[in-house]
């Protein structure tokens, strides 16, 4: 006989396995275009919360992991290093053939570590192929600006973004009090020579990659957002969903969140949730209805486990991440530590850490 525990998990691995099935046959809308296959993929991390020491190196199936600069020093002491803050930026470079696209995902929270840490690992924005913005939170879109100013992105390079709302003025619920917290800058965007492609449906980004679109609400995992919108600020009424328009205040419930995925040749899905407020659950539910792919290879970011989720929410997403298998799995930015201790004992041979400056390398399997 099973102990009490383990029976428990059993159960509620089997039902949140069922519960992405029926998430996937729930899917919003079928795209409109081919899901690609890449060669290769890496995973720059810009901006997250944490460094570490450089020259670590992981070798796994399918992974190859590399901590600091891929580059020699210009000097034998550097004048300055990676810094870290609570945000979120990566840059995906990936291969389909002889065809290389770079895309940048979200823009972590200041001008000034944004583009300290792209001028030490030698990012130019003039490389840039796409841009994809997950979410409407400052800590995703606050360095912006300082890209913007660098003049440095070609013009007519796209920004997808999951709706209006991701326009509307956030205001900050922290420490029992609302507190302004930021608004996209769509004119400066604009100004900037940005094409913004601003769609709810799933996208196809660079030719490589996809955007997730909308991502329904299919598991346990609903949406925790320590914020409020306005509409009407800095977003047209008129282009919100018909119940939020005349309101003053919103509560988010983040359905313009996009998730950036990929599908890596042999080896399966590449899911990054940024965020993750719709939940990982349902995020990979939407991308493995979109890609028409089951395995996923890789969940990478923001789980958005913390405060003020429950700890049952942890141990019930932790369950059904060990029925959905996944080879590997990068918490990043806001997943928080319970879940990050609860997912290293549970399945320790599939998470691999995240630091500013890591090197993601996902490759295709041999023939």
């Amino acid at each position: 006989m099973l102990p009490a525990d383990a029976g428990r998990r059993r159960i509620l691995t089997a039902a949140g396995g069922a519960l992405l099935l029926a998430a996937m046959r729930r899917s919003i809308a079928t795209p409109a275009f081919e899901v690609p296959v890449v060669d290769s993929l890496t995973l720059h991390v810009v901006v997250d919360a944490a460094t570490t020491v450089a020259g670590e190196r992981i070798e796994r199936p399918g992974l190859l992991v590399e901590r600091g600069l891929d580059h020699p020093a210009d000097e034998n002491t550097p004048s300055r290093s990676l810094a870290a803050e609570y945000g979120l930026s990566l840059y995906a470079v990936s291969t389909r053939g002889r065809e290389t696209r770079r895309v940048l995902v979200d823009f972590g929270y200041t001008p000034e570590v944004l583009l300290n840490n792209f001028a030490i690992m030698r990012i130019d924005p003039a490389d840039v192929d796409a841009m994809v913005l997950s979410h409407g939170h400052f800590d995703h879109f606050g360095g912006m600006r300082g890209l913007l100013e660098t003049k440095r992105v070609r013009p007519g390079v796209p920004l997808y973004v999951g709706g209006e709302e991701i326009f509307c003025e956030r205001v900050s619920l922290l420490h029992g009090q609302q507190r302004r917290f930021g608004v996209v800058d769509r004119a400066g965007a604009l100004a900037a020579g940005i094409r913004l492609v601003s769609q709810p449906q799933p996208a196809l980004v660079a030719g490589h990659a996809f955007t997730s679109g909308e991502i329904p609400l299919a598991s346990f995992e609903q949406p925790i957002s320590p914020t409020l919108f306005r509409p009407g600020a800095g977003c047209a009424r008129e282009l919100l969903a018909p119940e939020k328009r005349e309101l003053t205040l919103v509560p988010d419930d983040m359905r313009h969140e996009l998730a950036t995925c990929y599908v890596v040749k042999g080896r399966g899905l590449v899911v990054t949730t940024s965020c993750g407020h719709r939940g990982i659950l349902n995020t990979i539910a939407r991308a493995r209805s979109i890609a028409g792919v089951n395995h996923v290879h890789a969940v990478v970011g923001g789980f958005h486990l913390v405060w003020p989720r429950p700890e049952q929410d942890v141990r019930l997403t932790v369950d059904a991440l060990e029925s959905v298998n996944p080879d590997f799995i990068v918490p990043m930015h806001c997943s928080g530590d319970p879940f990050i201790a609860e997912v290293q004992k549970r399945m320790p041979g599939k998470v691999i850490r995240s630091y500013v400056g890591s090197r993601f390398t996902f490759d295709a399997a041999s023939a």
